[in-house]
């Protein structure tokens, strides 16, 4: 199972990143989560937005606003976004300063725009030294050595 990212961007370059990572037989709520103050170039993260506000107009059918559900069966977490066949989606949007949606659209995860774009090569490549959880050394209290915990 691999992490579940969250990312914002911010036209600076600056992103805030929060991962989620998986154990089998827990519910999202209860997995491990680390958040991640990364940083690129402005340039690139200029170009970003650029390619997500000009998406939908390049790719209409594959640019989902319609036709998706959440997967709120879990309490208390981000629902998951799928199109009306149940395949995962990935969420992307804009927000303004003030807080409105300037785009707000959703890709199938594996929409061939979205797996060529520069948005998701971009996030791939911040993300890919996260996306797996480093074991913890924690000392064991009862003087026995190290354990290994999540």
């Amino acid at each position: 199972m691999i992490a579940r990212c969250q990312i914002g961007i911010k036209r600076d370059g600056s992103c805030l990143v929060t991962m989620t990572y998986p154990i089998k037989g827990y519910p999202w709520r209860r997995n491990p989560m680390r958040i991640y103050e990364l940083h690129m170039e402005p340039a690139l993260a200029s170009e970003l937005f650029t390619e997500v506000s000009e998406m939908q107009e390049h790719f209409p059918h594959q640019c989902l606003t319609s036709q998706l559900w959440s997967d709120q069966t879990e309490r208390g977490s981000n629902a998951i976004t799928r199109d009306s066949n149940g395949v995962t989606c990935h969420s992307i949007y804009i927000i303004a300063t003030d807080g409105s949606d300037t785009h707000n659209y959703s890709m199938r995860e594996d929409s061939t725009a979205l797996r060529n774009s520069k948005l998701f090569m971009a996030v791939t490549a911040l993300i890919s030294p996260y996306e797996t959880l480093p074991p913890t050394i924690v000392e064991d209290q009862g003087g026995g050595g190290n354990s290994v915990a999540l």
